[in-house]
């Protein structure tokens, strides 16, 4: 039996990028990633920096 070939979905490579902080444009600081709650009830996620 050959060995099984390598995921086409690399989970860990997934996840690295993933964890990579994403940085503000104008500060150069971690930017803050929230959901927020519309009044409608729509669900929507948000990134905070800078005083957005």
């Amino acid at each position: 039996m050959a060995e099984k070939a390598k995921s086409k979905t690399d989970v860990a490579a997934r996840a690295e990028n993933k964890s990579k902080a994403i940085v503000c444009r104008n500060c150069g600081n971690k930017v803050d990633v929230v959901m927020a709650v519309s009044p409608s009830g729509k669900k929507r996620m948000r990134r905070i920096c800078c005083g957005e």
